[in-house]
């Protein structure tokens, strides 16, 4: 095929701010680009300091500062467009044969630009309301009002967005099912289901997890858990810690290993000490990209405890890849992707007890355990990155054959 000039509307650049959603809208633009496609990036930039249009990884990058407006000043509705469109306007003045955006509101500026002469593809990663609404426990009460505001504006929005797109794309069956309820059936029959992707070559087995384990400066003779979240209600770090006291006093020994950042923290290492854990919870802070696959591959299993609205979940992908297992709650997701692996590691309900009662058998060796080489390569089969990112962007291009990348899991998890 031909060379085209493709836009992709991020919510931020990834090496900017690293994000499951940025992961893979920065993976499908290096992609193109590297098909010979001309790709353009529009992102926020948060921190209001990176250039307004360079090259990067072979990508045109656009970034806008983010809009600062106040809660209730209803510009902050259309900051994202508008300062789409005006950046677009002034770099960007040849045709566009491709919009696929990844995050609504700059996705929408770029639409009302290009809608008449580009195809135009919107992955949606989350639901918009649903992901502000899951935000209201997250600030003050001011921020809360204005989370629920918020939603019903940006629900509109997406629902447009999703009426006057070429193609939706979902990353899970999931995903997909909510948009229906949300929208009306006529969302999810427009929605195509592409998953998320991982790395093969990025997340390996360790050759020697002992050795890695020393390395990274943790006990070899004890089991250690891993998990990596941002540090927000939704994510559940606070149901896992209260898991993990109840998996201590069955007497069982352990540590658990957290990466992340968020506001939470302080809150949560306050809560490690209330539960008399502080001897066996480390936390972290933000994770660089290059040290995970060694977190994943040295760690006994990884630990997924999310609440609410896990619509993929790349991180499952990752450990698996790198040959570790994973104990979850059953939410969003969750069962669809780790169930095709091993449906009895995930815990009967999103709760402490729940959740315990998993981790607990993972450390009494009565789960069903499979063999690092075989997990991997059921990633590599369904999940790798060549692999999907050859069906997302024939899907994005309007290249693609009619058929599902992947079958649907069985109830019994397949392999």
């Amino acid at each position: 095929m031909a060379s085209s000039r493709v836009l992709i509307p991020m919510l931020h650049f990834y090496p900017d701010h690293p994000s499951g959603s940025a992961r893979l809208a920065y993976d499908e633009a290096r992609f193109l680009s590297g098909r010979g496609h001309e790709v353009w990036v529009i992102a926020q930039d948060a921190s209001r300091s990176k250039p307004e249009c360079e090259a990067v990884d072979g990508l045109k990058v656009l970034r806008y500062p983010t809009p600062s407006y106040g809660l209730f000043d209803p510009r902050r509705v259309q900051g994202h467009q508008s300062r789409t469109k005006t950046l677009l306007e002034h770099h960007l003045k040849s045709p566009v044969r491709l919009v696929h955006g990844h995050s609504l509101l700059n996705y929408e500026g770029a639409r009302e630009l290009f809608g008449p002469s580009a195809r135009m593809v919107y992955s949606v990663h989350s639901p918009v309301a649903l992901e502000m609404l899951a935000r209201r426990g997250e600030g003050s009460l001011l921020s809360r009002v204005h989370a629920s505001l918020g939603s019903r504006l940006t629900h509109l929005l997406e629902r447009k967005s999703l009426e006057e797109s070429h193609s939706v794309i979902a990353d899970s069956q999931y995903t997909r099912t909510l948009l229906g309820q949300l929208h009306g059936a006529w969302a999810k029959e427009k929605t195509k289901v592409i998953p998320g992707w991982v790395d093969p070559d990025h997340f390996k087995i360790a050759p020697d997890r002992q050795i890695l384990k020393a390395k990274l400066g943790w006990p070899r003779e004890v089991p250690v858990f891993f998990t990596l979240r941002r540090l927000v209600p939704r994510m559940g770090i606070d149901l896992l810690l209260r898991s993990l006291r109840e998996v201590h006093d069955q007497g069982l020994d352990f540590r658990l290993v957290i990466g992340g950042e968020g506001p939470l923290r302080p809150k949560l290492e306050a809560l490690t000490k209330t539960l008399g854990l502080s001897d066996r919870v480390r936390f972290l802070g933000l994770v660089p990209e290059g040290d995970l696959p060694a977190l994943y591959a040295a760690a006994d299993a990884f630990l997924l405890p999310s609440t609410v609205l896990e619509c993929f979940g790349l991180i499952v992908l990752e450990s698996l890849a790198c040959g570790r297992p994973v104990l979850a709650t059953p939410v969003g997701a969750i069962p669809e992707v780790l169930g095709r692996f091993e449906p009895a590691w995930i815990a009967e309900e999103a709760t402490a007890t729940a959740l315990a009662r998993r981790i607990a058998g993972f450390l009494k060796g009565e789960l069903p355990a499979h063999p690092p080489e075989k997990l991997r390569e059921g990633v590599i089969r369904h999940y790798s990155r060549e692999r999907v990112l050859e069906e997302l962007t024939a899907e994005a291009l309007g290249t693609r054959e009619a058929h599902p990348v992947l079958p649907a899991a069985s109830a019994g998890g397949g392999r």
